[in-house]
């Protein structure tokens, strides 16, 4: 009898260790049948769906390829103030996909028809990013891009950017000249340097001198900016606090376009806390970007106490004062604020907040000569 208890327990022992280990191997199973299709699914959504990039304009543009990588198209009208929203919502989708190191195999002009300066510009900081975080050569169909835009991304320095072959075809007509972006980096590069290229290279431009003064210290404090407030730790593209300059001239009108650029975390972001900040903070996350701008803009305020810094941003308006008619816009994170200087001393401030963001900070500078 005692050896036929002890023969129980051994099989009542061998049971739950066998039924222990087909439940195991059940719940493995059961985990990798619904891991595996998650994984699937991540594995095969668009750069749109996947960063949250997906909207009304985007929807068709950003396809995915048998080679796991990107096709991306842009809109017919690269414009911030004829086409905002579709504007940003393609150079958003460049921007998270250096962020997540995800492959672009080809970046589509065909249907762009029209660009504007300042976002060209923009457009270029993304691929530079983007050549810079994932590397890499895009393909472009040259043949199929309309002669203005061909001619426009030959002068700014895209066929360099995107490693093309310069096509033979391209024309030197046209009323409206670019010059070729600029790339600069605090601690690296000498920001008086590259100012001072890009006065010589709008002189040559536009045939006459400008009003170099107030460029410079129009430019100066962009850049001092980018390296006081921009791109705190985290924030760095490729760990670099970077910015990007151009310019545009019209010959026909007469107008000479200025843009400075950098990936930052935005004019809003980098507002302070000192002792003006007291007074209003608990209002403060109220206010809409435009107003914060506008704040930072009139009173001069910035997150540093150093009395060399915070008259900051009032040297913006200098260059576009010295102008009949000039005209100050800045785009930081959702908001543009923009000031035109009439030529009765009067001032006309337009303030206006977007859906998304433009990523960084954006000034541009417009005046006729």
């Amino acid at each position: 009898m005692e050896d036929l208890e002890k023969g129980k327990q051994r099989d009542s022992r061998g049971n739950r260790a066998r039924r222990s280990k087909h439940k195991s191997w059940i719940v493995r199973r059961d985990r990798r049948r619904f891991q595996k299709p998650r994984f699937a699914v991540m594995k095969h959504r668009s750069i749109a769906q996947l960063l949250g990039c997906i909207n009304e304009h985007t929807r068709s543009s950003i396809v995915r390829t048998a080679e796991e990588a990107y096709e991306v198209t842009l809109p017919a009208r690269l414009d911030f103030d004829e086409n905002y929203e579709a504007s940003v919502s393609h150079l958003t989708a460049l921007r998270h996909a250096s962020r997540q190191r995800l492959r672009i195999k080809s970046l589509r002009f065909h249907d762009l028809k029209s660009i504007s300066p300042a976002a060209a510009l923009v457009l270029a900081s993304e691929v530079d990013r983007w050549n810079q975080c994932v590397g890499g050569r895009l393909k472009a169909q040259t043949d199929s891009w309309s002669e203005p835009i061909k001619r426009l991304l030959f002068q700014m320095g895209y066929f360099e950017l995107l490693g093309l072959a310069v096509p033979s075809d391209i024309t030197a007509e046209g009323s409206t000249t670019f010059l070729k972006f600029l790339h600069g980096e605090t601690g690296k590069d000498d920001p008086g340097k590259l100012s001072k290229q890009l006065r010589e290279g709008i002189e040559v431009m536009v045939g006459q001198q400008i009003h170099r003064q107030e460029l410079f210290d129009g430019l100066s404090e962009a850049i001092t900016n980018v390296s006081h407030h921009a791109y705190p730790m985290g924030h760095l593209v490729g760990g670099k606090k970077q910015w990007w300059l151009s310019a545009s001239f019209d010959s026909d009108n007469r107008n000479l376009r200025v843009m400075f650029y950098d990936q930052g975390i935005g004019i809003p972001n980098t507002l302070p806390t000192s002792h003006f900040w007291e007074s209003i903070k608990q209002y403060f996350h109220r206010w809409k970007d435009s107003q914060k701008i506008e704040a930072a803009m009139v009173y001069g305020r910035t997150s540093t106490t150093k009395p060399q810094h915070g008259k900051g941003l009032q040297s913006l308006q200098e260059f576009a004062k010295a102008y009949e008619n000039g005209q100050l816009s800045i785009y930081s994170r959702f908001g543009l604020y923009r000031m035109v200087h009439s030529s009765d001393d009067r001032v006309i401030v337009r303030q206006q907040d977007h859906k998304r963001s433009a990523g960084g900070t954006l000034i541009e500078w417009s005046v006729t000569l």
